[in-house]
């Protein structure tokens, strides 16, 4: 059964941004220095929590720093997951 929103936001709490469009859920961790992560150590939270979750995406954003702007507009990891339809 896919998790709710409420689910995703529980489990994944360290992240700053939780979003899903068309069944696939976009979590985000804001940064302005590494500390030596990386994309692949948010993928394994990701997976940690949900073991079922399929990965469609995950990267690092490198952006110019923005006093006030959003999560999507910063320095950022992303991972996007969705979750088999075992309903068909």
């Amino acid at each position: 059964m896919k998790p709710t929103m409420k689910e995703i936001k529980e489990n994944l709490s360290s992240f700053s941004t939780h979003s899903v469009k068309n069944g696939i859920f976009t979590v985000r961790k804001a940064f302005f220095y590494t500390h030596g992560k990386n994309a692949q150590d948010f993928v394994i939270r990701v997976k940690t929590a949900f073991p079922e979750a399929i990965i469609v995406d995950s990267g690092q954003v490198w952006k110019d720093f923005k006093g006030g702007a959003s999560v999507a507009n910063q320095s950022h990891w992303f991972v996007k997951f969705t979750f088999e339809n075992k309903e068909n």
